[in-house]
């Protein structure tokens, strides 16, 4: 063969090769928290990031290319990173409606022909039906059982306590923030609970917004105006450790501190006496629940799902929790939870924990 056929040839096979993407499905993220764990103005705890983390392992197995653009906490910037994702026109968009801001800024961009996927914080229905009419492609989200979370976490403080004293419990609430669905539902559930039990008593409540510095600095003020509270029930697990040190700060003793999250503890800090879990991997899932509507909408369409993942951690979750913070699920083959797979999965923790373990 000639060469200079051979180079045509060439040519044309590597421009075809280049054509092909072999990622071919393209999804952005805007993560509402912080790429770097170790940045300075991150104590809000290394939730998000582990989001991302378990979503990348799922983009790997399904063959997505996954952009994830980082917000650190700033929704001035979430904003821009939405216009600048809105601007590349990715396949699908996930969203977090975090204090709304994700779905109030929608409404003054041209999405109409990006599908956009809400996780763990959505807007509210009548929000929804807004966006909706003014002819966003709103396809799903998914969200936990946030109310079940506030009041499972309260009950088993309130447990824990009677346990060991039979003075009544007089709680001291530290919520996420005003606005976000997950903190107010979570809120709505311990107020729940609260109202259920003659013997349990909210003395104080404040926001600390995630935050372990803001947790810290009330609970410090809290337990020396209520010196009778007894447990401290946190909207996330960094608030926790924020009130843990103030609790040592103040030399108390014999207060519970529970949060969400399954976080580690930092290395001066014992872990909290309870934390709920499970809904970091909520990404992962929501990638797959796009993966499948992408495939086939009609047979697997997206849709709007609230799941009771959430866990308390226990000596039988223990394991996954400690992966899930040190990222070592990537030996899950996370195609066995698609629904395009013949040996299809349900999505589980204890599914998760097995497939984990082979």
């Amino acid at each position: 063969m000639p060469l200079s056929r051979l180079f045509i040839y060439l040519s044309c096979f590597f421009i075809l090769l280049n054509s092909f993407n072999v990622y071919g499905l393209n999804v952005t993220f805007i993560n509402p928290g912080f790429s770097n764990t170790a940045d300075g103005d991150n104590n809000t705890g290394n939730f998000w990031f582990k989001v991302s983390n378990q979503m990348e392992n799922v983009a790997d197995d399904l063959a997505i290319n996954l952009t994830v653009k980082y917000a650190n906490r700033n929704h001035i910037l979430m904003k821009e990173l939405i216009r600048e994702a809105v601007i590349d026109n990715p396949d699908y968009l996930i969203l977090v409606d975090e204090k709304s801001v994700a779905s109030e800024y929608l409404t003054k961009l041209n999405t109409k022909d990006i599908p956009i996927y809400f996780l763990l914080n959505k807007p509210d229905p009548d929000r929804l039906a807004t966006l909706h009419r003014d002819g966003l492609n709103i396809i799903g989200s998914v969200i936990p059982d946030n109310y079940n979370a506030g009041k499972d976490l309260a009950h088993l403080l309130f447990n824990k306590h009677t346990l060991t004293s039979n003075q009544p419990a007089n709680i001291l609430a530290l919520f996420g923030d005003y606005t976000t669905a997950a903190s107010v539902e979570r809120a709505q559930g311990l107020q729940r609970f609260a109202e259920q039990k003659q013997s349990l008593n909210i003395i104080a409540q404040d926001v600390a917004n995630w935050s372990e510095d803001e947790s810290y600095i009330k609970t410090m003020a809290f337990l020396q105006l209520a010196p009778e509270i007894n447990i401290i029930w946190c909207a996330n697990d960094a608030i926790g450790f924020g009130a843990k040190r103030a609790i040592r700060k103040l030399k108390k003793q014999n207060i519970l501190v529970g949060g969400v999250n399954w976080d580690a503890p930092p290395k001066d800090l014992t872990p909290l006496d309870v934390s709920l879990g499970g809904h970091v991997l909520l990404g992962a899932l929501g990638l797959i629940a796009i993966y499948d509507h992408h495939q086939d909408p009609a047979k697997w369409p997206a849709s709007h799902q609230v799941t009771a993942i959430f866990k308390p951690l226990s000596s039988e979750n223990q394991e996954l929790a400690k992966r899930i913070n040190n990222n070592r699920l990537k030996n899950i083959d996370f195609r066995m939870f698609s629904k395009t797979s013949a040996s299809w999965r349900p999505f589980t923790i204890d599914n998760l924990l097995d497939a984990a373990n082979n």
